[in-house]
């Protein structure tokens, strides 16, 4: 993305993305975000609401942002030694795939050891729309995250609009309070 932006441009988007993580506050252009409808399999009845699935489109300046401090935030728990060790996703060269080794290592050494072994599966259905923005921002200050970096986060958090398109039908700006996958 950097790649194909003037290099006239890199100052400025370096001043505002250091200037929002030492202010703790995030610029509210970076807090919007389009919302357009993609049909999850092009076998479905486009007519099914229920088919599409919702996509969030942000700025460029918004995925710069989010990514310096994703990186940061990943770097920080990795220092701290904070990362689950079962975590395999939103984690670097960590995929499903070493999950399911890991389960499958697991079982594996259970039935060696003539032990029983219970598997159970479940699929969280929208989880992530469903986070509650007070409970992520205590999870954060419990990992010692405080201070204006905490401020950020808070202030990320705050005030987010979308706009919703569906079937080239643009509805106005709206704020929310969920977590929109693509948006966190």
């Amino acid at each position: 993305m950097l790649q194909t932006i003037s290099p006239d441009l890199l100052p400025f988007i370096t001043t505002v993305i250091n200037g929002s993580l030492t202010s703790g506050h995030v610029p509210t252009v970076v807090k919007k975000a389009r919302i357009i409808t993609i049909l999850k399999k092009p076998a479905l009845d486009p007519s099914d609401i229920s088919n599409y699935s919702p996509v969030s489109l942000l700025s460029f300046l918004s995925k710069i942002l989010k990514r310096v401090v994703c990186n940061q935030l990943s770097d920080y728990l990795m220092q701290n030694n904070l990362h689950d060790p079962n975590q395999s996703g939103f984690k670097a060269a960590h995929s499903t795939e070493n999950a399911l080794l890991a389960v499958t290592e697991k079982l594996h050494a259970a039935r060696s050891a003539k032990l029983s072994s219970v598997l159970i599966l479940l699929d969280l259905s929208a989880a992530f729309d469903t986070v509650n923005h007070t409970t992520f921002l205590f999870t954060l200050r419990g990992l010692g995250i405080c201070g204006t970096a905490w401020e950020w986060f808070a202030s990320y958090l705050d005030g987010r609009s979308y706009q919703l398109s569906y079937l080239k039908d643009n509805g106005g700006h709206m704020e929310t309070t969920r977590t929109v996958q693509g948006f966190l």
